[in-house]
């Protein structure tokens, strides 16, 4: 073959090696294009807080592989039960990436998907709130609440557990109760419209709203207060937020000092409360001839709560005298008065029979009520001397004026005409002070008037001054 045709065939050869191999990479890059394009996220889409915009399904895998060890090392769940918070072990929840990428959908917000463990979880709410009986429904049911709540990949999530769909027991949680002094026949209604009353979640009660909707028949403001009073007496014992809540004027006579919740529908004076748990509770207000009583069922606290009234202070009354035209002689007491008193009332807040909290609840203030007594406007005439049928007459200061002129005193002492007064031991007092015994002949001196014989006193030395004069005796 010559050189010519030799090297035609060669050329040919290499052309037809270089087409089969650039139509082969052709063709798989056109496969790879368009027949079995890699899978890539679109613009703003985002896995939790994580932009994926335009990364494939496996770039997407591997940044988040490098992440969870870190969001598990320093996230927190936050788990509520009723009145407690109690942080949840994140140790051994897993992140399911390859689900997680997956599902995820482009251009839009994506969650993670998160795995716990239901014995972690059991073991968690058996410890943290041992006072409920949670149920193989109830762990299932919380594990599956906590992973939804897990999913947007926050560094601190929140959830509660304790709503209504739980399968734990219901229980008393607060109860309360005194002698009551109704006075109204609408008192029972009351009482009886708040028996079996569901308190829901998150909802606020307001006394003066309830009444105005069941518009009771002839009750007093009194009654009305002493129903409330006993309902907040409950309300207290429990982590409810008081929203309202007054006194009234005067100490109460039957509502124990310190748990006073007064209702004035005129002056729309109200008692408010709210139940802050995720659950509902059930009120029950009773009463019998003399009593009240008063309870909340639910699914049970975790915390106790004890109300503390301190030591009462009392205020006395001030008299307060007061003058007028309609009172003519003596007095008239217009207010009797009575006592003012300050207490002060404190809540603890027990776990375990050990005292973790105090709080202060209320100072409640019962000014004294001052005693008011009425005089006249002048002072009254004294009464005119009275003769008597003997011809004495009796003067206003107890003296009788005898028809010779004397007048005796009495004790018994007889004023005479001349000035001399004759004493009850018939000795004479002289008008110069000398005292004359009718039984001896010599007439008593009494000088200086203090009652001793000048002859019986006792002679003294006289007594001088520094500069050596004689001081008169």
């Amino acid at each position: 073959m010559d050189n010519q045709v030799f090297g035609k065939t060669l050329l040919t050869i290499t052309s037809s090696a270089l087409l089969v191999f650039g139509v082969a990479n052709a063709g798989s890059f056109a496969a790879d294009k368009w027949l079995f394009p890699a899978q890539e996220f679109g613009s703003n889409t985002y896995i939790g807080t994580t932009d994926v915009s335009n990364l494939e399904l496996a770039d997407a895998r591997m940044l988040f592989a490098g992440k969870v060890e870190s969001w598990r090392s320093t996230a927190e769940l936050m788990v509520t039960y009723q009145d407690v918070t109690a942080s949840y072990p994140l140790e051994n929840a897993e992140i399911l990436l390859d689900e997680t990428v997956a599902n995820a959908q482009t251009g839009t917000q994506n969650d993670f998907v998160f795995q716990l463990s239901e014995d972690t979880t059991r073991t968690f709410l058996n410890r943290q709130f041992t006072v409920a009986a949670f149920s193989a429904t109830d762990v299932a049911a919380i594990n599956e609440k906590l992973e939804l709540a897990l999913q947007s990949g926050q560094a601190l999530t929140r959830v509660t557990i304790s709503d209504d769909t739980l399968g734990v027991s219901y229980e008393t949680v607060s109860e309360s109760g005194w002698k009551h002094s109704f006075s109204s026949s609408g008192a029972q209604e009351v009482v009886n419209a708040l028996s079996n009353y569901k308190i829901e979640a998150g909802t606020q009660f307001s006394f003066l709203d309830f009444i105005n909707e069941m518009q009771p028949a002839n009750v007093t403001d009194e009654d009305l207060t002493e129903i409330a009073s006993a309902v907040y007496a409950t309300v207290l014992k429990t982590n409810f937020l008081v929203d309202e809540r007054s006194i009234g004027t005067a100490v109460p006579t039957s509502i124990p000092l310190g748990l006073e919740a007064a209702i004035n529908r005129s002056l729309g004076v109200d008692f408010v409360f709210t139940n802050v748990n995720a659950s509902s509770l059930t009120l029950q207000v009773s009463a019998d001839a003399s009593r009240i009583e008063s309870e909340l069922s639910g699914m049970p606290f975790v915390h106790t709560y004890d109300i503390i009234t301190g030591s009462e202070q009392e205020l006395e009354p001030r008299l307060i005298r007061q003058f007028s035209a309609f009172v003519t002689s003596g007095k008239v007491v217009d207010e009797e008065g009575s006592d003012g008193v300050i207490v002060e009332v404190t809540r603890t807040v027990n776990s375990d029979g050990k005292e973790i909290e105090v709080e202060s609840v209320s100072t409640d203030f019962y000014p004294p009520v001052h005693r008011i007594e009425v005089y006249p406007l002048t002072k009254p005439e004294a009464p005119a001397p009275v003769t008597n049928p003997d011809g004495t007459v009796t003067n206003p200061d107890g003296t009788v004026t005898n028809p010779d002129g004397t007048v005796t005193s009495p004790d018994g002492t007889v004023k005479n005409p001349d000035g001399s007064v004759t004493n009850p031991d018939g000795t004479v007092t002289n008008p110069d002070g000398t005292v004359t015994d009718p039984d001896d002949q010599d007439p008593v001196i009494d000088s200086d008037g203090d009652g001793i014989p000048d002859d019986e006193e006792e002679e003294q030395d006289p007594e001088y001054d520094k500069g050596g004069t004689q001081i008169d005796p």
